[in-house]
């Protein structure tokens, strides 16, 4: 981390300030080693240029291994000229409406970085970009972002952040709280830390959409009766099966009129198959689907209710579906 984020952060449990007793500082300034310091004296580690505010992950940890597999499969510089080019940044720009000019200079947070892929379009517009999660994933958005002082990855609980009230310019969260055991709660942190006049964001699973097939949530059921035993092995098997025997299979078999309405009900309750056009994001969101620990799904009307609960005006559904909410902060 660099020294100049030393302001936006707060003990967890008291929301006292923090001292940064560095051991190791690289000549940029980024602190890669050390501590941050309460007034009533507790510690929380800096390790490899990221505080550190948990010692376990909990229930993300899937999404460590997820991250660490392909920690920048949905960067855009990795998608030029490829299917899915262009895509993160539209997805962030639809879910968020923020316009292009309105991030420089200007700190944003996101709640569940996970590899940095949303950060990364705020830092090509010129923006300060701070990133929280709970898994290992905040190893590779630190990789994938090297030695930037600008940004500032955090390693913490998403309901209960190590962040100060009021101290960002906006905040987004997306496809994230509806793997928390409390999404109106991670959203009240959220929101507690943007400015009054700021801009909040959040985007989550819609309840009839393809998180909430029955046959996705077999998968998951059965991915996690046997992650004790197997790992994820079982899982990264049957995304790679899904994504380049399944997918190809059924998108041809679609064509047939006579087959049509028969695989998509095989679809919503016995397989799960995605036809994204880049095989790399097939894979990744194939397993996405089925590997999570808590995977919630919702309506319009609750994340608008949600918002309206944290303080949010002039509330603004966006173009990413009914679950994609974003307005004001009071």
């Amino acid at each position: 981390m660099h020294p100049k984020f030393q302001n936006l952060l707060c003990c967890p449990k008291t929301q006292e300030t923090l001292r940064v007793k560095p051991s190791e500082i690289r000549p940029n300034g980024m602190i890669v080693s050390g501590e941050l310091v309460s007034q009533s004296g507790r510690c929380y580690p800096i390790v490899r240029c990221i505080p550190r505010f948990v010692e376990v992950e909990q229930y993300a940890a899937s999404f460590g291994y997820e991250w660490a597999r392909w920690p920048r499969v949905q960067f855009e510089t990795e998608n030029m000229g490829r299917p899915m080019a262009g895509h993160t940044t539209r997805m962030w720009e639809t879910i968020t409406q923020v316009s292009e000019d309105k991030e420089l200079g200007k700190t944003i947070i996101e709640f569940g970085c996970g590899s940095g892929r949303f950060l990364d379009v705020i830092r090509r517009r010129g923006g300060q970009a701070v990133g929280i999660d709970l898994s290992q994933a905040v190893e590779m958005a630190r990789l994938n972002f090297a030695d930037d002082p600008d940004v500032l990855i955090v390693q913490g609980d998403l309901l209960s952040s190590p962040f100060r009230s009021g101290v960002f310019h906006g905040g987004y969260t997306i496809g994230v709280l509806h793997h928390t055991p409390d999404p109106l709660r991670g959203l009240t942190e959220l929101t507690r830390t943007v400015r009054s006049g700021g801009w909040v964001a959040c985007s989550v699973y819609p309840e009839k959409g393809f998180y909430a097939y029955p046959s996705v949530a077999r998968f998951r059921r059965l991915h996690n009766r046997l992650k004790s035993i197997f790992g994820y092995n079982p899982a990264l098997a049957y995304a790679y099966f899904s994504s380049y025997v399944l997918a190809p299979l059924i998108t041809r078999g679609k064509r047939i009129p006579r087959l049509n309405h028969w695989l998509e009900y095989v679809e919503r309750n016995w397989l799960v198959v995605l036809n994204l056009p880049d095989i790399r994001w097939r894979l990744l969101d194939t397993f996405d689907a089925i590997t999570p620990s808590i995977a919630t799904t919702h309506t319009g009307d609750e994340v608008r209710g949600w918002m309206e609960k944290v303080g949010c005006t002039n509330l603004k559904k966006t173009g990413w579906g009914e679950t994609s909410v974003m307005g004001t902060k009071v």
